[in-house]
């Protein structure tokens, strides 16, 4: 009996040591459980924050993009109904009609004063990246394209950049909540090794096995 009982008390001791050992454990991942949920969160606001961006970004786009091809257009008919007047004024002129060609060249000069009031709220005339080479060039409006879709694109590679972090810290936030319960079954395996002394080397080598399997996937969860 008197050899039985120093067994016991270290096997007392040992519970009383993983008690210690699971208690500040818990305490460490829990606080590595609230680091991973405010920093799930605040990449989660920043995927919406970026995601509204985005989407005002490709509406302001849409209006643009509608007002200086509209403006652009408005360019090419003007100026392409001057070109038709004036023709058309010179056929009349060889025909003899001089009332009338001068009616078409009057129409001509209208048609162009417009082509060049357009041009200047045009922001493919007035802006050199966009504008043609040459007098008689066309605009580049593959440039401007590229030019109009940059801005949208940068936010919506920030809106995912955000979004895969909330991925990361969301599920690190899970992997801890699911350790800790690990070491709740921990805790009570613990407490019944207390309450037992025939089979409390049983509880604790369980709880012990436990423990260690939770220290190594709060390791793994940390690394990934």
């Amino acid at each position: 009996m008197n050899e039985i009982a120093p067994k016991l008390d270290r096997w007392k001791s040992v519970v009383l040591v993983l008690t210690l050992i699971n208690t500040v454990f818990a305490a460490s991942l829990s606080g590595l459980q609230v680091d991973a949920g405010i920093r799930a969160n605040n990449a989660n606001r920043d995927s919406q924050y970026y995601a509204a961006l985005a989407s005002s970004e490709l509406v302001r786009q849409g209006h643009q993009s509608s007002y200086d091809f509209q403006t652009f257009a408005s360019t090419l008919k003007a100026s392409q109904e001057s070109l038709i007047f004036e023709f058309t004024a010179l056929g009349l002129e060889q025909g003899g009609d001089q009332a009338s060609a001068e009616n078409f060249h009057m129409q001509s000069v209208i048609a162009q004063a417009q082509a060049d009031a357009a041009r200047k709220f045009s922001i493919f005339y007035n802006n050199p990246r966009y504008a043609p080479d040459q007098s008689d060039g066309m605009p580049k409006a593959d440039v401007y394209v590229a030019d109009q879709a940059e801005v949208a694109n940068e936010i919506v590679t920030k809106q995912n950049a955000a979004s895969d972090e909330y991925q990361k810290w969301n599920k690190k936030s899970d992997a801890y909540v699911a350790v800790l319960t690990l070491l709740a079954i921990v805790f009570f395996l613990l407490g019944v090794a207390q309450s037992t002394q025939r089979m409390r080397p049983f509880f604790a080598v369980s709880a012990s096995v436990i423990l260690l399997i939770s220290i190594a996937w709060t390791f793994l969860v940390l690394i990934g």
